[in-house]
Order: structure tokens, then C-alpha cells, then sequence
């Protein structure tokens, strides 16, 4: 009889679910999700492809578990070769005892972690994958469950949504600022058009004044003079809305 997730890990999965869905900003959701999946199946080490825009290659590859100075030392990141790209050509979880001895293992580079025991579940986005969970090192030092499988997958496909969201709330930004940037600009030729042509028109009419009448004709230049001034100050207000 299958092993089954008792309370105590269906609370912590809910936790994730709950940690990853309320995040919006997609770079800090990544980070979530690994760290969630990670602490979930008790992973040492923990990370997240991102598939490219081919489906065939990592664009991204994120890790929690890997300090600075290992990532300096092995350098290149993977890019989904050996088992890391069994889950891209086969979108399905895969558990193995120790990855040295999968037909497919690569091996690692020179400076890497020693890992062993592997669980790799895909995120779907849309009924298309959006990259890889890859957990290695239970630390335990026993192999990954299938208890551990059922709650990443869970977690997975809650993670899947929550990009979903993610990207969705990226786009409405973006509109929203594009929509906001149009009206300022729309605002600044409207009142700035306005304002020169009826300081040009001011200034056209105090020609005339400069002999016939001095007096008012300084009193529409200095007129004239201030509503520049005001002009370039709401120039300068609009270009500061721009640029924020």
C-alpha cells in the first residue's frame, strides 16, 4: 500500500500554496516556489529551470541550497542536458535513487555539490511547460518519497498558476503605465500648445503698445514672461511624471 501525506506535510504544503499565491512579482515567485519545494520534500539542494522560448533549453536557472563561491567555482550554469534534460524531453516527475547511475547522468563539472538522490517535477503554465523543479540530496540521507513526488506536484501545479497570475499582473502594469504615460503626454501638449500660442498672441498685440503706450506693454511682457515661467515648470512637472 502507497505510502500517503500525513497532516503534518499536507499543512506545510498548504503553507507553500499559500506563500507562492499571494506573490506577484515573477523573479521573487521563482525564488519562492524553489524554496517552498524544497523545504517540502526536505531537498538539500534545490533548483528551477525556465524553459526558453523553443521549449528545448533552460533560459533560466535558479538554485537555493548553492552558495556564491561553489556558483563561482563551477561557473557555467546547465542548460538541460543529461537527466536535467530528460524532464524537457518527457514533461513528467521523475525520482531516481542516484543520478550517477541513470544512463543519462552527465556527470558532474569539477567544484559541484556531490548529489545523489533526485526528484524533478515540470510546471506547466497554460498546458505548456514553463520550466523544471530539480531536487537533489534528501537530508535525510534516504531517497526521495513517493510522498515527497505527490506534494511537489502539488506544489507545481499551484506554481503554475501563480506564474499565471504573475505574468497577467506584469501585463495590466504595463498597460496601465503605457495608458498613464499617453495621458501625460496627451495633458502636456494640450496645456503647453494652449499657453504659447496665447503668450505669442499677447506678445504680437505689445508690439504695437511699445510707443502708443509703454507702460502696458511692459505689463503684458512681464505678463508674458510669467507665463513661460509657469509653462516650463508644467513641462518639467510632466517630465518627471513620465519618468516615474
Amino acid at each position: 500500500m502507497p505510502e500517503l501525506a500525513g497532516p503534518r506535510q499536507l499543512n506545510q504544503l498548504l503553507d507553500a500554496v499559500m506563500a507562492i499565491g499571494s506573490g506577484l512579482e515573477l523573479p521573487a515567485l521563482l525564488r519562492r516556489i524553489i524554496e517552498s519545494a524544497t523545504e517540502l520534500a526536505a531537498a538539500r539542494y534545490g533548483a528551477l529551470g525556465v524553459l526558453d522560448e523553443t521549449g528545448t533549453r533552460l533560459a533560466q536557472f535558479l538554485t537555493v541550497g548553492v552558495d556564491d563561491d561553489t556558483h563561482r567555482a563551477v561557473g557555467h550554469l546547465p542548460e538541460g542536458h543529461g537527466i536535467l534534460g530528460l524532464l524537457i524531453l518527457d514533461a513528467k516527475p521523475l525520482r531516481l535513487s542516484d543520478l550517477h547511475e541513470h544512463p543519462d547522468s552527465f556527470g558532474f563539472p569539477p567544484h559541484h555539490p556531490e548529489m545523489r538522490s533526485f526528484l524533478g517535477v515540470p510546471i506547466l503554465v497554460r498546458d505548456r511547460v514553463f520550466g523544471n523543479l530539480y531536487l537533489t540530496e534528501k537530508t535525510s540521507g534516504e531517497v526521495f518519497t513517493d510522498v515527497d513526488e505527490e506534494l511537489v506536484v502539488a506544489l507545481a501545479g499551484a506554481a503554475g498558476v501563480a506564474i499565471e497570475n504573475a505574468r497577467l499582473h506584469a501585463r495590466v502594469s504595463e498597460l496601465a503605465l503605457a495608458e498613464d504615460r499617453e495621458r501625460i503626454a496627451r495633458d502636456l501638449h494640450d496645456t503647453v500648445i494652449q499657453r504659447l500660442f496665447a503668450t505669442g498672441l499677447s506678445l504680437q498685440g505689445t508690439a504695437r503698445l511699445l510707443r502708443a503706450d509703454p507702460a502696458t506693454a511692459e505689463a503684458r511682457v512681464d505678463a508674458a514672461v510669467d507665463d513661460i515661467d509657469l509653462t516650463v515648470k508644467h513641462i518639467r512637472s510632466a517630465i518627471f511624471g513620465l519618468e516615474t
